[in-house]
């Protein structure tokens, strides 16, 4: 049987003379692992893409309601088909990519996301969108994942197709979408007059 003295030192009565003793966690420690415990429940949950309606920037599966967002805003849609819960290459990009400061900083002004998820965990997708996930899955002719979409902000017009990669970076990921967004605009420029 252990005995507490009441200042955070248990002791076991057998070795009370060789002192053998064993500390109890601080307050403080407890603290700290509470704090980041809910900081980390936090980032899950502020991650976590919206089921209903769409913001500028934010990821939502509520794909209608991303294709009317980025007309009334005129903006590009950013179409992620994913495995979020047991896809490597889907984790890299969200760890090396979507995750960081600099990639929702220029997504908050420059695109709509959209988050076509294909989980084994199926409580992650509400059920009324599996069928539309798969409907456009077969629309886009995803074969792999993930598999990134940029559409134009008629929600209609593909300006290409972008893939995960060992070495993407925020900027690496924002210059391939530039790149894709400058070409779109010089497709759509009058042609010189002869």
């Amino acid at each position: 049987m252990l005995m507490n003295a009441g200042d955070g030192i248990t002791t076991h009565p057998a070795a009370a003379s060789t002192k053998i003793i064993h500390r109890e966690p601080s307050m403080r420690k407890q603290l700290i692992a509470a704090v980041l415990i809910s900081s980390a429940s936090m980032a899950l949950w502020a991650a976590t893409p919206a089921t209903k309606g769409a913001r500028v920037g934010e990821w939502t599966m509520d794909y209608d309601a991303a294709k009317t967002l980025a007309k009334d805003k005129n903006l590009p849609i950013l179409i992620n088909f994913t495995g979020s819960d047991w896809c490597g290459w889907c984790k890299l990009m969200d760890r090396q990519v979507f995750s960081k400061p600099e990639w929702k900083a220029y997504a908050k002004d420059n695109l709509v996301l959209v988050f076509i998820d294909f989980p084994q965990d199926k409580t992650l997708v509400p059920m009324h969108l599996v069928s539309r996930n798969d409907a456009l899955a077969r629309q886009f002719g995803v074969r792999g994942f993930p598999t990134y979409f940029l559409l134009g902000a008629d929600g209609t017009r593909r300006l290409g197709q972008l893939g995960a990669s060992h070495e993407a970076t925020p900027a690496s990921f924002i210059a391939d979408i530039r790149k894709l967004l400058s070409v779109e605009e010089a497709s759509r420029m009058p042609e010189p007059a002869p």
